[in-house]
């Protein structure tokens, strides 16, 4: 199992969430701005999706 308890993976989560918004929001500032609320579900989705399908297809093969 890739993730051995709860607070794990919410640790992991936030971690992946906070440098995706931190990249999010500087690559898409300009020539138009994106909201806050737009960046912050688009980040979160992304993480979630890193963490719940990429990282375990790849801990299988690695």
């Amino acid at each position: 199992m890739l993730y051995d308890d709860f607070s794990q993976f919410i640790l992991s989560l936030l971690i992946w969430w906070g440098f995706l918004l931190f990249f999010q929001r500087m690559n898409n500032r300009y020539p138009q701005k994106n909201t806050w609320k737009k960046d912050i579900l688009l980040t979160l989705i992304q993480s979630l999706v890193a963490l719940l399908i990429l990282f375990p297809i790849l801990s299988y093969f690695f």
